[in-house]
Formats: structure tokens, C-alpha cells, sequence
């Protein structure tokens, strides 16, 4: 399995940084699709060929993550956009908007959507939401409409032993352990965390499930600087860094 970055925090020399996250999948599945320009704009550096792209998924409905859908889908052909409802569905972060601002018209006329509902197996990856989770971590500034956004739609994927995560709002220590619950032998945890304003106990525990499961971790976008640290200090080899441009085989 090739992974590449298309977006995220941190980008190479001769990329572009934007605070979101892609994710290509070998060159037919992309896993979020950033905030604005940096998804495309870096595709195109690295001769990404979109019309290749079958497949869309969307982990959750914040900007972030979805905003990039509106540059890059005119260049491929009819993909299916699989994501749930509850994405479209107005989202702040205190006041401000956070959500969706494209025109879902034009995306409905581009793509096969496919509104997700209680399956766990989708074109080839198992999916993992509605899981488990001590919400006081999920931080209270979120909201759906008027109501604290608990984020039990977010979506999480597994293939072939890796477990990609958008943002793991849910915490990525509970996605880990559903994954695990299920029997998914996880060799790799790539994606946002979530742990920039995390306690220190918190990051440390995480730290010490994964090298307790001797899994290797990558740790993009929200993930932060100071848990990037202590994933480097506790797992030292298994903890691996990359940025927006890179490319990498995961077995």
C-alpha cells in the first residue's frame, strides 16, 4: 500500500502547508480532501493523476477536511463520495462556522455520493464510527446546530493492517481499541489525533497502548508537536514523521 500527502500542517520544501489532511491511498481511494488549494495544488507537483481517484472518503463535516473537495472534483470522473449525512450538517467551533461552504449542487452533479448508514465494510475498507468514548474529551466549543457535537459519525478506515484516522475527535486511543475489539490485526495508525491540547497523562497512556501493541505511528495535522514528542520518546523508530509531499509503502 502506497500512502501520500496531499495536505497537511506541515508540507516539504516546494509544497504547500495548509492545516487540513489528505490522504491518497495507492491511486484510487482519497481519504479527506483538505481545506482550500494545498490537496490540488500539491497533487499536481507530484503528477497526481485524479481521474484515477474511485473512491472519496470523507471523515467528518469540518473544513478542514472537506473544504478541498470543491477544487479537485471537477478533474475526476464521477468517483463515489462516500460520507455521512450529518457531515452536511451546520457545524461551529464556538461561533464561528467550521463546516461545509461549498456548493453541494455542483458536488451532487460530480460525484456518486453515497450517504454511509450502519454499514462496516465499503469498496474494499472496513469502517469504523459510533464507537465508544469518554466524551469530556471531546471539547465543548464543538457544535451541531445548537447542540455539543459528539462526533459519533466521524469515520475512521482500516486496510491490509492500517488504521487512518480525519481527526479522532472520539480520541484515537477508543479507535484504536474498536479496531482492535473487532479482530483487525493494526500494524499502523496514520492520521490526525487530535492531541494538541491533550494532558500530558492522557498523551502518555496513549503512547504506552501503542507500544504495548507494537504498532508503528504517524501522526499528522492535529496530532501536535508535543505529543509527536513523546510518540518519538516512547516508540522511538515506530513513530514516524512526514509531511505534505511525501510518499511512503506500508508493506
Amino acid at each position: 500500500m502506497k500512502v501520500t500527502i496531499l495536505c497537511n500542517d506541515v508540507a516539504k520544501e516546494g509544497f504547500l502547508a495548509e492545516h487540513g489532511l489528505s490522504l491518497l491511498i495507492d491511486e484510487e481511494t482519497l481519504f479527506d480532501t483538505g481545506q482550500i488549494n494545498a490537496t490540488y495544488e500539491n497533487a499536481k507537483r507530484l503528477n497526481v493523476d485524479f481521474s484515477k481517484i474511485k473512491r472519496i472518503f470523507i471523515s467528518h463535516g469540518h473544513y478542514d477536511h472537506i473544504g478541498g473537495l470543491t477544487r479537485i472534483i471537477k478533474y475526476m470522473n464521477k468517483p463515489k463520495l462516500y460520507i455521512y449525512r450529518k457531515a452536511l450538517v451546520p457545524k461551529y467551533s464556538g461561533k464561528k462556522y467550521v463546516g461545509f461552504s461549498g456548493d453541494w449542487t455542483e458536488i451532487e452533479r460530480l460525484a456518486e455520493i453515497v450517504f454511509i448508514g450502519h454499514q462496516t465494510h465499503l469498496d474494499g475498507f472496513e469502517i469504523i464510527s459510533k464507537i465508544n468514548t469518554d466524551v469530556s474529551i471531546i471539547d465543548d466549543k464543538f457544535t451541531v446546530g445548537e447542540e455539543k457535537d459528539t462526533f459519533d459519525d466521524e469515520l475512521n478506515l482500516f486496510k491490509d493492517g492500517v488504521l487512518f484516522t480525519g481527526c479522532a475527535h472520539r480520541g484515537v486511543e477508543y479507535v484504536f481499541q474498536e479496531a482492535l475489539s473487532r479482530g483487525y490485526d493494526v500494524k499502523v495508525v496514520v492520521g490526525g489525533f487530535h492531541l494538541i491540547d491533550a494532558s500530558q497523562e492522557r498523551i502518555v497512556k496513549i503512547a504506552e497502548l501503542f507500544k504495548k501493541h507494537n504498532v508503528k505511528v504517524i501522526p499528522l495535522h492535529c496530532s501536535g508537536e508535543r505529543a509527536t514528542e513523546v510518540f518519538k520518546s516512547y516508540l522511538g523508530d515506530n513513530c514516524l514523521i512526514y509531511k505534505a509531499g511525501d510518499s511512503f509503502e506500508l508493506f
